[in-house]
C-alpha cells in the first residue's frame, strides 16, 4: 500500500511539473527572460571545440579574461542577479593570480585558449584580437534553464560595463537558426 501511494504522488508531481513547464512557467527566483533585448556578441561554437578547449563541463560557465589574455575569474552556474554579476566582475579583476608565462589552460592564472568563432550577426570574433580589453565569456545553450534565466542579468551588466568589458555569449553545439529564434524570442 505504501509503495502504491509513493508511485501515485510521484506521478502527480511529474504531471504538475510538465504542465508548469508547458505553460511557460519559471522556477521561483528566476527572472522572466526578454531574449529579444540581447545586444552583446553571441558566438556559435557549433562543433563545441572551443567549449572543449575551455574544459566546459557544466552550464552556464562564465570566465573573465584580463587585458593580457589571462583568465582571472571562473564561475560555474548562473548568476542570480545583475548585482551578483557586477560584484563578481569587480572582484575577479583583482590580482587573483599571476600570469603563468605562455602556458595555455582554461584555469585562473593561465593564458586563455585563443579561438575564432562565427557570430550570430554573420561576423567573426577572435579572442586574440581583443587583447587590451577585459573579456567576459559565458558558455550557454538554449535548453539550459539556468543559462536562459541569467540572460537579463548579462544584458543589464553589459549595458553598465560594456565600455569596459567585452561580453561574448558562446553557444555550444546549436544551429544558427535555433539560436537566432531563441534570441528573437520566437522559441
Amino acid at each position: 500500500m505504501r509503495r502504491k501511494r509513493i508511485v501515485q504522488w510521484t506521478v502527480v508531481g511529474v504531471v504538475i511539473l510538465v504542465a508548469f513547464l508547458l505553460v511557460g512557467g519559471h522556477m521561483p527566483g528566476c527572472a522572466p527572460v526578454a531574449t529579444g533585448d540581447i545586444t552583446f556578441t553571441i558566438a556559435l561554437d557549433t562543433d563545441q571545440r572551443v567549449g572543449a578547449s575551455y574544459n566546459i563541463r557544466y552550464l552556464p560557465t562564465t570566465l573573465l579574461i584580463d587585458q593580457e589574455g589571462v583568465v582571472r575569474g571562473r564561475k560555474i552556474g548562473s548568476f542570480a542577479s545583475t548585482e551578483e554579476l557586477l560584484d563578481w566582475l569587480d572582484n575577479a579583476t583583482a590580482e587573483e593570480a599571476e600570469p603563468a608565462g605562455s602556458e595555455v589552460a582554461p584555469e585562473i592564472g593561465y593564458v586563455a585558449p585563443d579561438f575564432i568563432l562565427a557570430t550570430l550577426d554573420g561576423q567573426t570574433v577572435e579572442l586574440s584580437q581583443l587583447l587590451g580589453k577585459r573579456v567576459l565569456l559565458t558558455f550557454w545553450t538554449t535548453w539550459c534553464h539556468a543559462c536562459v534565466s541569467q540572460e537579463p542579468y548579462l544584458q543589464a551588466a553589459y549595458e553598465e560595463k560594456g565600455g569596459e568589458v567585452e561580453f561574448i555569449g558562446i553557444n555550444l553545439g546549436e544551429s544558427r537558426e535555433r539560436v537566432s529564434r531563441h534570441i528573437a524570442g520566437d522559441e
